[in-house]
């Protein structure tokens, strides 16, 4: 994406707004409820090799230690409250999603994610941008 363009498409993006600051830009609902990225989300959370209780620790180490700035599309800024991803998982402390998410890397979804999961598919889909960029290029169909 250029310098200085709108978050406003509902795609993810990251660009620079000046020389010392970058921007992310969220993908939205919509973006985010397509069959094919979840499984290529899914696909990159297998590759990298953690257990479903490794997964959080890293979403959180590239969320909370992302020094730029975040945002819906629109322009607004997204909260990142410290719970962030505990409210995303219900507080569940064992991850039991991941593990059936994580399937469908090898069995695509026959429908697509519901409501409820979207903050959780938005939160790694942050992550791998933030920490792993050149894999989150492949989510987009």
């Amino acid at each position: 994406m250029l310098k200085g363009q709108e978050c406003s498409s509902g795609s993810f993006f990251r660009d620079r707004i000046d020389e010392t600051e970058e921007r992310i830009c969220v993908a939205s609902d919509s973006v985010l409820g397509n069959r094919d990225r979840l499984r290529r989300v899914a696909t990159g959370t297998v590759g990298l090799g953690l257990s479903r209780r490794e997964i959080p620790n890293w979403m959180a180490d590239s969320i909370f230690g992302y020094e730029g700035v975040i945002q819906w599309p629109g322009g607004r800024p997204f909260p990142v409250p410290d719970t962030l991803i505990d409210d995303a998982f219900n507080n569940d402390g064992s991850f039991r999603w991941l593990s059936d998410f994580m399937r469908f890397a090898e069995v695509p979804p026959r429908q697509k994610p519901q409501a409820r999961v979207l903050q959780r598919l938005r939160l790694l889909d942050l992550a791998f941008w933030i920490d792993k960029p050149d894999i989150a290029r492949h989510f987009d169909p």
